[in-house]
């Protein structure tokens, strides 16, 4: 059984029900898009931001609220999945650094279930950089209640974990975990199926399993990368199960 404050996840086996074709609105995302974030790179700050306001919204958070679109259509909705998919489920560009003024150079999103927030539950991540994109699953200490015994079910069930784990590495996915959840070059990153699960899980506040997709693909793929969400949100979905069951 699920935590009490969550519904209960859909108990139909995969595949996913898919449109055919699918419904899309998503045009894809164009140069632009990673231009705009590349300067933000260069230059992370309120003032950069407001400079690009208009570029932003034309070319990333407008394209980007339209891909969130077509997965809740072709994949929430089809799926009668209990998903959030409008209120709260993007991140900011602006950093929340107490008035330093600071800026982030990537936008992500992540549907979630209410009555709790898209962070403080498992999420299944979509995220734009200057250079690529990235689907993934991550788990942290944000998420009270649901990481702890997620995992806790991963040390308990060795086998099992390292399955689902092995699953995902060998189709090009990565496993990270680390104890810091705001310091990305603290993780350690694993890109081979692996023979135990690594010592340091005991101690993780953050769990991410992840695929990139880069930049001139994404150009590439244009709409298409909705149909590559879907295929990655059906990779990733038996590990989240194994994750969000974990608190029943």
């Amino acid at each position: 059984m699920p935590p009490p404050d969550l519904p209960a996840l859909p108990g139909a086996a995969l595949p996913f029900k898919r449109p055919d074709p699918l419904d899309l609105s998503f045009e894809g995302f164009g140069r632009e898009a990673f231009a705009v974030l590349e300067r933000l790179r260069q230059r992370p700050h309120v003032e950069q931001v407001r400079r690009e306001k208009a570029a932003l919204e034309q070319y990333v958070y407008a394209p980007f609220r339209r891909y969130r679109d077509d997965l809740a259509v072709n994949w929430v909705l089809p799926n009668r999945l209990p998903f959030e998919t409008e209120r709260g489920v993007f991140s900011r560009i602006l950093k929340n650094d107490f008035g330093a003024g600071g800026s982030n150079h990537h936008l992500w999103m992540a549907f979630y279930r209410p009555p709790r927030r898209r962070l403080t539950d498992l999420q299944l991540t979509h995220s734009l950089w200057p250079d690529r994109f990235s689907l993934g699953l991550f788990a942290g200490a944000y998420a009270r209640g649901l990481f702890g015994p997620a995992r806790q079910r991963m040390l308990d069930e060795p086998s099992a974990a390292l399955d689902l784990l092995n699953s995902l590495l060998a189709r090009g996915y990565t496993f990270a975990f680390s104890r810091v959840l705001t310091r990305q070059e603290r993780r350690e990153v694993f890109d081979a199926p692996l023979d135990a699960l690594p010592e340091g899980l005991t101690k993780a506040n953050g769990l991410w399993v992840r695929t990139l997709v880069p930049r001139e693909e994404v150009l590439a793929l244009g709409p298409a990368l909705v149909e590559r969400a879907l295929d990655a949100q059906a990779d990733l979905w038996p590990l989240y199960r194994f994750w969000a069951e974990a608190a029943g």
